[in-house]
């Protein structure tokens, strides 16, 4: 009789925490799964006298405790791809960091001052575009950029070379080379 009396006081306690938690939960929202979790509980306080009457209490405490392990090896498993993800980009901003210092240090051979500098990568490290805005050194007077301006290629001769420069080092397409001049 003993252990129908702790197994209804358990089962009042349980409901009487529901509520609770219920009550005090910040958003709406969160009820469902506070309820879901809650009908888990109480389906094995629910089972646990029928269970231990035939001798398999143990048993489904086993089984529980098993999936337990394997619920936080999930979990173990989504938080190491999560980190593994944010350290590819970790090293994909960093590698385009250091992919813009060196396209800013070939814009200063060709005479030229990178202003900006940006570089987009795929996720396989490849370069997908150059963007950059430049603007010409104190040593180049207006003159000689307006006389360089009258080529045949409608482009400044240093950054023409400096594009066929970057297309060359970097194996790309004139389309993903952008040059502003300032």
């Amino acid at each position: 009789m003993s252990y129908i009396y702790t197994w209804v006081k358990n089962l009042v306690c349980f409901y009487l925490l529901l509520t609770v938690v219920l009550h005090l939960l910040p958003q709406k929202s969160y009820q469902k799964y506070v309820r879901f979790f809650a009908g888990m509980l109480l389906t094995i306080l629910v089972v646990s006298p029928v269970l231990s009457l035939m001798g398999s209490e143990e048993a489904l405490r086993t089984k529980i405790s098993q999936a337990e392990i394997f619920q936080d090896l999930d979990n173990i498993k989504l938080d190491t791809e999560h980190l593994e993800m944010a350290q590819k980009e970790i090293y994909l901003r960093e590698y385009e960091n250091a992919l813009e210092m060196d396209v800013g240090r070939i814009v200063e051979q060709k005479q030229l001052v990178p202003k900006e500098v940006r570089v987009r990568l795929s996720k396989d490290y490849e370069v997908e575009s150059i963007e950059m805005t430049v603007a010409f050194g104190e040593d180049d007077s207006m003159f000689m950029q307006k006389a360089f301006y009258e080529n045949d290629s409608t482009e400044y001769p240093k950054v023409y070379e400096l594009k066929q420069n970057l297309m060359e080092y970097y194996r790309l397409d004139e389309s993903q080379i952008s040059i502003a001049i300032v």
